[in-house]
């Protein structure tokens, strides 16, 4: 009994210290599944901590009906100074046999994508992240919710002495 005990105490410490390194999560429903090309997606991601470094992930939710392979976005970060950064991501949702990436429960798929790894917040105050639909359709349907999660990187600044 004593070792069950010791068992789940070491898998909850694992799970909590998942979440610690967790600065940001936040899903953003898509209203009746349809993703428009023109509906900008927004986050705003409060940083204090410069010295970190930080892992940022897009997360996609899509039904099992979703007819793609991919999914195509892009992402705008505003810096509180003004600055601005763009990049494109495709993000894959399906293997090559057809079948869905990520997990599953019943009709729902939750895809994740690394956008940027080992990155500084130079600054401090609010980051806006803007991601937008860039399939060539004007709507791409069976999305669900659009999602951003920022975690603390493991890798450390580097610096020069």
């Amino acid at each position: 009994m004593g070792k069950q005990k010791y068992i789940i105490l070491l898998l909850l410490l694992g799970l909590m210290s998942c979440s610690h390194n967790k600065i940001y999560e936040k899903y953003i429903k898509i209203e009746n599944r349809n993703w428009k090309r023109d509906q900008i997606i927004k986050f705003e991601v409060p940083v204090e901590d410069t010295v970190s470094l930080y892992n940022v992930t897009l997360a996609i939710r899509h039904t099992s009906y979703y007819a793609y392979a991919n999914i195509r976005v892009n992402m705008m970060i505003n810096y509180p100074t003004g600055d601005m950064r763009v990049k494109d991501y495709n993000i894959l949702v399906r293997n090559t046999d057809g079948s869905f990436f990520g997990d599953g429960a019943g009709d729902l798929w939750d895809v994740t994508h690394p956008a940027l790894e080992g990155v500084s917040f130079p600054f401090k105050g609010t980051y806006v992240f803007e991601v937008q639909n860039v399939m060539p359709l004007m709507t791409t349907p069976d999305i669900m919710d659009v999602g951003l999660i920022v975690r603390k990187s493991k890798k450390k600044i580097e610096t020069t002495e």
